[in-house]
């Protein structure tokens, strides 16, 4: 009349009884004894991330609290999960990716904005999704090795091009990043600039006609345009020239989140977007991305741009060339674009990539095995 399991003995009490381990033998609980503790010798495939509970044939794994899987995997979870491409390392704590901040990953980082990056003189920094982009001024060019600080942004001799605008009595110069006409004799050296209502005199400026926003000025013969700048002080300013000055509520923009309020005229990110507030109207358009002269080229995940990758087996640009082959573990020829699965390893899938071999490992798989 006890219950006490196998690898016990039963001593009998007055009113009552217990079970005592038999020599050699571990207490698991009030009536069993096992033979080895697994949990405290180091003997079980629990993940660290797990408990440990020694049974009278074993012993069980359990996820610890914040964690899930089977008990021998186990992966922190994060409620609100993890945006752009981070990774839950801890129960409801997220690891960002480079270019990206918040407790979920959601807020891209304005490398420019916040003067994390220092581009060279002879570019501009441009803020991507969880990068950036060192973009050539204007009147320079890229050599054509597309360094990321911008470095290889060079200058463009617009007098040996041949792009300049200089007149038939001018002479071109060439600047850093631009370049100037230098008019030294003949009848076309007073400067004036010839206009469809006349002659505007060398240094003056006047509004066009053709251009309600421009501002022209005559220098040294030569007609320049620009678009006037904006005075937001001024209760005068012309709102359909100067978007960015409207604060009525009919003219702002909410962007996609619903939380930001954005004045006519002004831009902004979404995803892989540029965005720009027109009168109340949301007007979306695809990033541009850097062009890249390397072989391989892959986007990471949370990015939009591509970034150059050593490995083919990280490229995603790379398109099948079935002339070039690979070997699987049979030694079974495979065309480039096949996959198959390793043998005695039904996680791992491979693939053959213009002659490499490309292997990745299923974790859902793993856990589910």
């Amino acid at each position: 009349m006890h219950y006490c399991q196998s690898n016990t003995m039963c001593v009998n009490l007055p009113g009552s009884y217990r079970c005592d381990c038999l020599p050699g033998f571990i207490r698991v609980d009030e009536y069993s004894c096992t033979e080895h503790d697994e949990c405290a010798s180091g003997q079980n495939v629990c993940d660290e991330n797990a408990i440990c509970t020694n049974t009278i044939r074993g012993h069980l794994c359990t996820c610890k609290p914040g964690y899930v899987g089977n008990g021998t995997i186990c992966r922190a979870y994060c409620e609100e999960g993890c945006r752009s491409g981070g990774t839950c390392v801890s129960p409801n704590t997220c690891v960002c990716p480079s270019g990206f901040t918040g407790h979920r990953c959601e807020t891209d980082i304005d490398e420019c904005a916040e003067g994390l990056i220092e581009c060279h003189n002879h570019s501009r920094c441009v803020n991507l999704p969880g990068w950036y982009h060192c973009e050539c001024r204007s009147g320079f060019h890229d050599n054509g090795s597309y360094q990321l600080d911008g470095s290889s942004c060079i200058d463009i001799d617009e007098c040996s091009l041949l792009t300049h605008t200089c007149w038939n009595d001018s002479v071109c110069v060439n600047l850093p990043g631009g370049y100037d006409c230098v008019c030294t004799s003949g009848p076309g050296c007073s400067g004036n600039c010839p206009q469809e209502e006349g002659i505007r005199r060398n240094g003056e400026d006047w509004k066009p006609s053709f251009d309600r926003c421009a501002i022209c000025s005559c220098k040294d013969g030569q007609t320049y345009c620009r678009r006037r700048p904006c005075d937001c002080g001024d209760p005068e300013e012309d709102l359909f020239c100067c978007p960015v000055c409207d604060n009525r509520p009919s003219t702002q923009c909410l962007d996609q989140s619903g939380r930001t309020l954005y004045h006519s005229g002004s831009t902004w990110l979404y995803g892989c977007q540029q965005c720009r507030c027109m009168e109340g109207e949301v007007d979306c358009w695809p990033l541009v991305c850097p062009a890249l002269t390397c072989e391989y080229t892959a986007v990471a995940e949370g990015e939009c741009c591509p970034r150059c990758v050593t490995d083919p087996c990280l490229a995603d640009n790379l398109s099948d060339d079935i002339r070039q082959t690979c070997k699987d573990p049979t030694g079974d020829t495979r065309l480039s674009g096949d996959t198959w699965h390793m043998p005695k390893s039904p996680c791992t899938t491979c693939k053959c990539k213009n002659g490499n071999v490309c292997c990745s490992v299923d974790l859902d798989c793993l856990q589910n095995n």
